[in-house]
């Protein structure tokens, strides 16, 4: 749970806290008015970057070199502290319970963070690696082997692809980074097998409930030809990786397929059941990994009242609610319409230019 949250110089705040309840929390205000920067520095934060399709540069306050995140996160019987400092280039400290983090994994394992906001529909519509970065998000949250597998097959694939960009690569070097590209690819793939096992009845469930929409179908696109096998994809292609500079085949080309009986999600779902669809798909990861792992995560909620009509509106709103987990979400204005369906108590902010204000 977070309990509290400083920011300096993130967009239009120079300097704010807040102190989250550990239930329901609605922040309102003006267009503009930092609802959603909020959302995006507690985000930055827990996973490094922003979830708007923004430049590293525009997160920081106009006249300012840098904006400073600070979080306290309560988790067990212990409270961790979270520090983070950053510059138009990136990120220049990052601090975990008084010591230096190693990477942003580390932050995300004691600080899991899911948001919702316009760009969720992308999970639909968007590019391979935004499901791919679904789907590993779960399983890093609930698998406990396969942040390292993934480590190991992304430094590997550096290796590999620093050197095809040389003249003459070494055929004996490629095939050290060929072996453990192929046996992490196959591991990851095996796992995001098993993970879509678990997770395609939750979101059939979660759909009929909604909506009800038809039965969608989620099947991985290992990255290579079902029918193949990868090592020897490795060695009938190795000159073509030479020639273009890096690896064409792997589990970094991996894709969620979405289908239904009648054809592809894309082909048969209108914009608003598009839509219903991708928020469907980030609350069944939530759901096995608060029900079936026993973990707890952070809910972000930012601008839901745009994006689906009312009544999938409150039907969203109700299944968040449902999982128990502390959430922190935006609108307009405080309306009894857009609150009907939260059966909780509801702490209320006010944002205006970059200041908050309680009730």
């Amino acid at each position: 749970m977070l309990s509290r949250f400083d920011l300096q110089g993130f967009r239009n705040y120079s300097g704010e806290s807040f102190y989250p309840s550990a239930g329901l929390n609605l922040i309102v205000g003006d267009n503009g008015s930092g609802k959603t920067s909020l959302l995006e520095a507690i985000h930055v934060l827990a996973t490094g970057r922003s979830f708007r399709n923004t430049r590293g540069s525009g997160l920081i306050r106009e006249g300012v070199s840098e904006t400073v995140l600070f979080g306290e996160v309560e988790g067990g019987d212990r409270v961790h502290r979270i520090g983070m400092r950053r510059k138009a280039s990136g990120i220049q400290a990052l601090r975990l319970d008084g010591t230096n983090a190693g990477s942003m994994g580390e932050v995300a394992r004691v600080f899991p963070v899911q948001v919702f906001h316009p760009g969720t529909v992308d999970l639909v519509d968007g590019s391979p690696g935004t499901r791919r970065r679904y789907l590993d998000w779960g399983l890093f949250h609930v698998e406990p082997s396969f942040a390292g597998l993934h480590r190991q097959f992304r430094q590997a694939l550096d290796q590999r692809n620093r050197l095809l960009k040389k003249d003459r690569p070494d055929p004996r070097e490629l095939g050290v980074w060929d072996g453990q590209i192929v046996a992490a690819s196959d591991r990851i793939d095996q796992l995001r097998r098993d993970w879509l096992e678990r997770l395609t009845p939750v979101v059939n469930r979660l759909l009929e409930e909604l909506a009800p929409l038809p039965p969608v179908s989620l099947t991985l696109e290992s990255g290579w030809p079902e029918n193949r096998y990868l090592a020897r994809l490795f060695e009938e292609e190795r000159d073509r990786d030479i020639a273009r500079g890096f690896t064409g085949r792997g589990s970094h080309r991996a894709d969620l397929r979405l289908t239904t009986d009648a054809g592809p999600v894309r082909d048969v779902f209108s914009r608003g059941q598009t839509k219903s669809l991708a928020y469907v798909l980030v609350l069944a990861q939530l759901e096995l990994l608060v029900s079936g792992a026993g973990r707890s995560c952070l809910v972000l909620v930012d601008d839901l009242g745009s994006e689906l009509d009312a009544e999938h509106r409150r039907g969203v709103l109700r299944m968040i609610e449902r999982l128990g987990q502390q959430t922190i979400f935006t609108a307009l204005a405080a309306d009894d319409d857009l609150l009907a369906p939260l059966e909780q108590e509801i702490r209320v902010f006010h944002v205006e230019h970059g200041t908050l204000k309680t009730g």
